[in-house]
């Protein structure tokens, strides 16, 4: 084999190697756009999380208000039935 024809076949095979090396920075570019996405997705599903857990927050402290009023009203309740029977 002749140099002119080992050059020819060095040529074709670093043509053939850019353009591989062109498919794949292609992939890597539409892989680095995927994993954006993914991130922008979490941070925005994360952020919604956070505002479901403050609204549970509120909500928890709102029964908490509630459930002394009804621990006042069973307690007087419960007073009013001894004093009457202790009365009788």
């Amino acid at each position: 084999m002749g140099a002119g024809e080992k050059l020819s076949k060095l040529e074709a095979e670093v043509r053939g190697l850019s353009d591989r090396v062109s498919r794949l920075e292609g992939r890597l570019e539409e892989i680095s756009k995927r994993i954006d996405d993914l991130r922008n997705d979490m941070n925005h599903r994360f952020k919604e999380l956070r505002e479901d857990i403050r609204e549970l927050g509120g909500d928890i402290r709102e029964l908490r208000g509630r459930s002394w009023w009804i621990v006042g009203i069973l307690l007087s309740m419960w007073v009013t039935i001894i004093l009457a029977i202790m009365l009788k």
